[in-house]
């Protein structure tokens, strides 16, 4: 379905191709009209969308449609090209007084809900997602959300209420029971903070968010009050900027503190290594703090490629290690890979041979351009000899994967006319054509991503012939077809590489071809020693260096810690804190007089704590933290 990432007002930017030529996609589009005119699918097609069926579908709230349009695209369409479609083609052919309810054509699950200001007017004010496809398993059941105060009201309830529903959605019989389950997620940071979620997806990157947003406090559980459009918040920390409590000052309604996460999951941690690392892991000071009201949450984190994580975790979280599963009675079965010596080829299931590649001597391209031609063309010759398509289609996909976007950009040349001479070369009958490859980097825009993982998803003969990726393909592409790799170059780490090739070959056998340039030393060491490498690989994971209170990291993380703790805690070591320090703007004054307060007195002994639970071998000389941390106030008062 055609159901996109909503951007924020103000935010959109031009946006690549979501749908590919030939792709094909279905928008349910809900519109509000009394009656709906006929339409021919082809007086909508265009050069770029070819429109195959269009079926409006009569919604059981009065006035309301779901009008379903099936498409295939001849060239790439993006988000905007569909809505410039729907605005010039089908909006004119469905009737005058047809109104889109979604936000836009290519959002149709998106809805903005309006909320009435203090002039009686009704603004657009947070957006909730439904499903709009008429079969989709969420339609027909009944539902209701029960609120402190519902949206909506205009003085203030007697008692706990019950949410009004948005309108199409809504049951004739009784306004505040809908028709159809919405989709319980919040993706915009104004409707996460005023509606904490029972699970928060996030990167680590957002901790920086803390010393600037107040509102943030709500995440983990520091209300006070609700109100229907503000949701729950404290005084001082609304959208508003300016105003202690929003506007209808009736309708907030006091409220008890909800709980925080008791449960912070850590995907990837061998990722969390250097810099990142480091400041990742005096940030947790505060989020451990914040997190702490009723008892310390428990974290667990997950990694393949990791050594001394004891220390790493110690020095991230401050916790000791319990390892899952338990180290096993033999070296070569650690419970998630089993090790075997021989040729995988012999092996039933999934399993990676790993093959090296030298050619000194003939310069760095001409190698390349051979042996991506070669297994390209040795796929079509598995074709042509009849060969099942279930043993061809692992195969059928090759996967570059490349240490640089420089090399990467090289190969893509190289694809589009060496390759193919070569080829023909080695087949000179054969006249396949290789569409564009796909490619997973930094250089494309991250809302194509989805669409290009499910490029590889689709099985022979609609695979694709090559897909070119940088280190985004070592975390979290999953795609268990693929069983064909090139990696050029030794990766510079021994994880990086482990992450990469293990996404191959989980299907079926793997093949890895690890392609050295004579040239680079380090290639051809590993190219003399690879036997040996590849029988104890993950020997060689390098130790992760993570040193939270290092000298640097300490400078630029303390003094916004501070902030974010007196920000965003309610209490700190048993004190309450003021909620003067939410104030904006003027929150910061507030030091001229909070200086000598119970709350500022305890954050040094935190930070000071926190710093004597490092490994041996990272904690900072005795109370240097503390002495830093005290004069970081001092200054901030003067």
């Amino acid at each position: 379905e055609a159901i996109l990432a909503v951007p924020r007002a103000g935010q959109e930017r031009q946006e690549q191709a979501a749908f590919p030529a030939g792709a094909a996609g279905v928008l349910h589009l809900v519109v509000d009209s009394e009656q709906l005119s006929p339409v021919n699918p082809t007086d909508l097609s265009t050069d770029r969308i070819q429109i195959d069926t269009v079926e409006p579908r009569s919604m059981p709230a009065a006035g309301y449609h779901t009008v379903s349009v099936s498409f295939t695209a001849l060239a790439g369409v993006s988000a905007e090209d569909l809505d410039r479609w729907y605005s010039d083609r089908l909006e004119p052919a469905l009737g005058r007084w047809v109104r889109l309810v979604c936000a836009r054509p290519s959002r149709p699950g998106y809805f903005v809900r309006p909320a009435t200001n203090p002039r009686g007017q009704e603004k657009d004010w947070s957006i909730e997602i439904y499903c709009p496809a008429p079969d989709c398993p969420l339609s027909g059941l009944p539902w209701r959300e029960q609120v402190p105060v519902p949206l909506g009201v205009r003085k203030p309830p007697s008692c706990d209420g019950w949410q009004q529903v948005f309108t199409p959605y809504r049951s004739q019989k009784d306004e505040t029971i809908g028709i159809r389950v919405p989709i319980p997620a919040v993706m915009v940071d104004e409707q996460i903070y005023s509606w904490p979620p029972t699970l928060l997806v996030s990167t680590v990157d957002k901790f920086a968010r803390l010393p600037y947003e107040p509102r943030a406090a709500s995440l983990f559980g520091q209300v006070e009050l609700y109100h229907p459009r503000e949701g729950y918040y404290r005084q001082h920390c609304v959208r508003e900027k300016g105003r202690d409590h929003p506007t209808f000052p009736d309708l907030r309604r006091e409220v008890k503190p909800l709980r925080p996460p008791d449960l912070i999951l850590q995907d990837e941690l061998h990722l969390i290594d250097g810099p990142l690392g480091s400041m990742m892991g005096i940030y947790e000071t505060a989020v451990d703090v914040l997190c702490s009201r009723l008892a310390r949450p428990k974290y667990i984190a997950s990694t393949a490629t990791v050594r001394e994580a004891r220390e790493q975790v110690q020095a991230l979280f401050a916790r000791s290690l319990t390892q899952f599963p338990a180290p096993g009675l033999s070296a070569s079965d650690s419970f998630f890979a089993l090790v075997r010596p021989g040729d995988p080829r012999q092996e039933a299931g999934s399993g990676r041979l790993y093959l090296g590649f030298l050619a000194p001597a003939k310069g760095a391209l001409t190698p390349i351009v051979r042996l991506w031609a070669i297994l390209l063309q040795s796929t079509a010759w598995l074709e042509n000899m009849g060969v099942e398509t279930d043993s061809l289609d692992p195969y059928w996909t090759t996967v570059g994967y490349f240490n640089a976007v420089r090399e990467l950009a090289g190969v893509t040349g190289l694809l589009r006319q060496d390759v193919p001479q070569w080829r023909n070369h080695l087949e000179p009958r054969e006249r396949e054509e290789i569409d564009e490859p796909v490619e997973l980097s930094s250089r494309m825009d991250s809302q194509r991503l989805p669409a290009s993982l499910a490029r590889l998803e689709r099985p022979y003969p609609d695979a694709e012939r090559a897909v070119l990726a940088t280190s985004m393909f070592g975390t979290g592409v999953d795609v268990p077809r693929l069983s064909l790799m090139i990696v050029h170059g030794q990766p510079k780490t021994t994880s990086a590489y482990i992450q990469a090739t293990g996404r191959v070959g989980r299907a079926a056998p793997g093949l890895i071809v690890t392609a050295f340039r004579a040239s680079r030393p380090r290639d051809l060491d590993h190219y003399e020693f690879f036997t040996g490498y590849h029988g104890q690989l993950y020997r060689g994971v390098e130790p992760v260096t993570v040193f939270p209170f290092s000298p640097r990291a300490r400078e630029r993380a303390l003094g916004p810690l501070c902030v974010a703790l007196l920000r965003n805690a309610g209490e700190l070591a048993g004190r309450p804190v003021s909620s003067h320090w939410c104030r904006e703007p003027g929150g910061a004054t507030h030091m001229v007089q909070g200086r000598v307060s119970d709350e500022v007195a305890v954050l040094a002994s935190i930070f000071e704590r926190r710093s004597t639970a490092q490994p041996d071998n990272r904690q900072p000389s005795e109370q240097a933290v503390q002495r830093e941390v005290e004069a970081a106030l001092d200054l901030w008062r003067q």
